[in-house]
């Protein structure tokens, strides 16, 4: 799967968020579809999320992207058998803090079931399940067959171009939405 904008990926599933800037979830007009961002590195191999306890939670449990995402995992919880859809973010880097997206994509094939929910803080656990199958079969990281995208850094070199050697460079981004910015410099997304 290709890497995508945060608009685009919420619309593959037919859901829209109250901010695409800085949401986090998303919910179809029907309240019968919810989709939900996560980062890929924190998922288990064996599929399962949990957010409870974690060292972070004071920095991010007061923002509007988590309070949306609360109310949008009750509407899963309430009325979609508490399944939900996956956008996976991938971080450039995982030493940054915070850590900047290298891309996002849907998730296609499987979909992950809330397990608990706190619903003050937003702390949450999930485990990422197939729905089409009989009482939603555990899947793993492992069995999804969409892989993520490889994100490789430019590094700048001071050799000039040849044609077996190539100069690199540090790619800017887009500092509301992270997204690569083009020669222009103005973030066809955010525009």
């Amino acid at each position: 799967m290709k890497t995508t904008t945060l608009a685009a990926a919420f619309s593959f599933f037919s859901t829209y968020p109250d901010n695409p800037r800085w949401s986090w979830s998303a919910v179809s007009p029907d309240s019968k579809t919810v989709a939900v961002t996560i980062w890929e590195h924190e998922v288990g191999d064996d599929g399962s999320i949990d957010c409870f306890g974690d060292p972070g939670l004071t920095t991010w449990t007061s923002k509007p992207g988590n309070q949306e995402r609360i109310r949008n995992l009750q509407i899963a919880r309430d009325n979609c058998d508490a399944l939900f859809h996956v956008i996976w973010v991938t971080a450039r880097n995982l030493e940054e803090n915070p850590w900047t997206i290298a891309g996002r994509y849907p998730e296609e094939h499987f979909m992950m079931k809330l397990i608990d929910l706190n619903e003050v803080t937003g702390e949450f656990s999930a485990v990422l399940v197939d729905p089409a199958s009989a009482g939603h079969e555990l899947r793993t990281m492992s069995d999804r067959p969409t892989k993520p995208p490889v994100y490789s850094l430019r590094i700048r070199t001071d050799r000039r171009r040849t044609s077996e050697a190539t100069s690199r460079r540090a790619i800017a981004t887009c500092p509301t939405c992270f997204m690569a910015l083009p020669a222009t410099g103005i973030c066809d997304t955010c525009e």
